[in-house]
C-alpha cells in the first residue's frame, strides 16, 4: 500500500458539507440497555444468586474472569447493601450518581499493610542468610513511591500514588475497568514470598501474573473476597436456587437489535471501560460509536469488510494517522482491484492495512462493502480524526 500526502481536494470539502450530521445526542437520552436478559441468575458453582444492579456491574466489568463467582447473597453490612465474590466485594451506594452506585470495596488497600510486613520480613531473612556468605543484599520496598517512568504503550505512571503500571498488568487493568474497578496501583510489581508469583497491589485488587497458565489467563485477581468473608465471619453457605431464577449462561442475554444503533447509550459487556476514550465498531449493526468513558459522544453508520475480506474482530489501537492516503489492492483486471487516491482522515489500527477512514466513492453506509477497512461518511471521518488521539483503543465486535 503506497501512501501519498496531498492537500485536500475541493470536491471532498463540498461532499462533506452536504453530508447530514451523524453526531448522536446520546448523553441526553435515557439509558438504553445494550442487551436484555434475566434480572437474576444462579451459580451452582458456589450455590448463590446474583441480580439487578450487581449482576449488571458484574457482567459489564469482567464477570467471572475479574470477580469470580458470588460466595454470598446480597445482605446488609454496616448499613450498606453488599455482596461478596471470590475476588471482590460489591457495595451499593444509592446516594452516588447512577454510574457509580455499585462500587468495589478497597480490599487491596486493606490487604497491603500485611503484605508489606511479610515482604519486609522475607527481606530481613534473606539478608541474614546472605550475611553468612559475606554478601551484601540490598533491600527494597515495593510499596514505597518510585520515580516517574516514561509513559508509552507499555508503561504508565500515576502521580496520585507514585507507582507505575507495566506490560501485562497494564493491559489487564485498562481492559477490565481501570480506576473505576481496580483503583490506582499502590505498589510496584514484586515477587510474592508466599506464592512465588509476581504480584501488584491496587486499591481494590491484587493482580497475579501466571507465566504458564493452563487456562490462558496470564493475569488473574487474588481471591480477596473469600479472605475478606472469612475474616469478617460472613456466612458463605450455599442456598437453594430460586424457583424462577435460571442458572447463569452468557446465552441468556439477547442483543437489543430492535433499538436503533444511535439509541444505545450503555456500553456492551466486554467494553474497554478503563479507557478515557475508545472506539466501538459494531459489525452486526454496521455502526461506529465514540465513547468517553461510559458516555457515547458520537455515532455514525459505517461500511465494514465484506467476506472474504471481513474486518477482524478484537481489541486494537490507533498506531498511525494520516490526513490523506492512497489505498491500492487486489488483482489488476479483476473486480477485486482498487486504486483509491486521496482517501481522507485515515487511522490505522491493525497491520495489513486495516484502518478507519472516510469514503467518497460510495454511499452504502450501514452495509458491508469494504475490503476490510471501516468506511465512514466524510463528515464523520473528519470528526473522528480530530477527536481520536494516537493509541486510542479500537474494539471491533459482532
Amino acid at each position: 500500500m503506497r501512501r501519498v500526502l496531498v492537500m485536500i481536494p475541493a470536491f471532498l470539502l463540498v461532499l462533506a458539507s452536504l453530508m447530514p450530521s451523524t453526531v448522536a445526542a446520546a448523553a441526553a437520552a435515557p439509558p438504553v440497555p445494550y442487551d436484555t436478559g434475566p434480572s437474576a441468575v444462579f451459580f451452582p458453582q458456589t450455590g448463590h444468586s446474583l441480580g439487578l444492579g450487581f449482576l449488571d456491574y458484574w457482567r459489564a466489568n469482567g464477570d467471572v474472569t475479574a470477580f469470580g463467582y458470588p460466595v454470598t447473597e446480597e445482605f446488609q453490612q454496616n448499613g450498606i447493601t453488599v455482596q461478596y465474590f471470590q475476588r471482590a466485594v460489591f457495595e451499593y451506594h444509592p446516594e452516588a450518581d447512577p454510574a457509580n452506585r455499585v462500587q468495589v470495596r478497597l480490599l487491596g488497600s486493606l490487604a497491603a499493610p500485611a503484605a508489606a510486613n511479610d515482604y519486609l520480613a522475607n527481606q530481613i531473612h534473606l539478608q541474614y542468610v546472605a550475611s553468612f556468605f559475606q554478601m551484601d543484599l540490598p533491600t527494597s520496598d515495593p510499596f514505597a513511591p518510585v520515580a516517574p517512568v516514561p509513559q508509552n504503550g507499555d508503561h504508565d505512571f500515576f502521580s496520585q500514588t507514585g507507582h507505575s503500571l507495566n506490560y501485562a498488568f497494564k493491559n489487564y487493568w485498562e481492559m477490565w475497568g481501570g480506576i473505576t474497578v481496580f483503583g490506582y496501583p499502590i505498589s510496584e510489581e514484586f515477587p510474592d514470598p508466599s506464592t512465588g508469583l509476581t504480584v501488584q497491589y491496587f486499591e481494590r485488587a491484587v493482580f497475579e501474573f501466571h507465566p504458564n497458565p493452563t487456562d490462558g489467563q496470564l493475569v488473574t485477581l487474588r481471591q480477596l473476597g473469600v479472605t475478606a468473608a472469612q475474616q469478617a465471619g460472613v456466612n458463605t453457605s450455599a442456598v437453594a436456587q430460586g424457583a424462577n431464577v435460571p442458572v447463569y449462561s452468557a446465552g441468556l442475554w439477547q442483543r437489543n437489535l430492535s433499538i436503533a444503533p444511535d439509541q444505545v447509550t450503555t456500553p456492551p459487556p466486554g467494553a474497554p471501560f478503563g479507557e478515557t476514550k475508545w472506539i466501538e465498531v459494531d459489525l452486526t449493526q454496521q455502526y461506529l460509536r465514540a465513547w468517553d468513558g461510559r458516555t457515547m459522544v458520537f455515532g455514525t453508520y459505517i461500511s465494514s469488510g465484506l467476506d472474504p475480506n471481513a474486518t477482524p474482530t478484537g481489541y486494537f489501537s490507533v498506531y498511525e494517522k494520516l490526513p490523506f492516503d492512497e489505498m491500492k489492492g487486489g488483482t489488476p483486471g479483476t473486480p477485486d482491484f482498487y486504486d483509491l487516491k486521496n482517501v481522507p482522515n485515515v487511522m490505522y489500527f491493525l497491520a495489513g492495512g486495516y484502518a478507519i477512514h472516510g469514503a467518497y466513492w460510495h454511499w452504502n453506509f450501514g452495509q458491508r462493502v469494504s475490503h476490510g477497512c471501516v468506511n465512514e461518511p466524510l463528515d464523520s471521518a473528519a470528526w473522528m480524526y480530530s477527536w481520536t488521539p494516537m493509541g486510542t483503543v479500537v474494539w471491533v465486535h459482532n
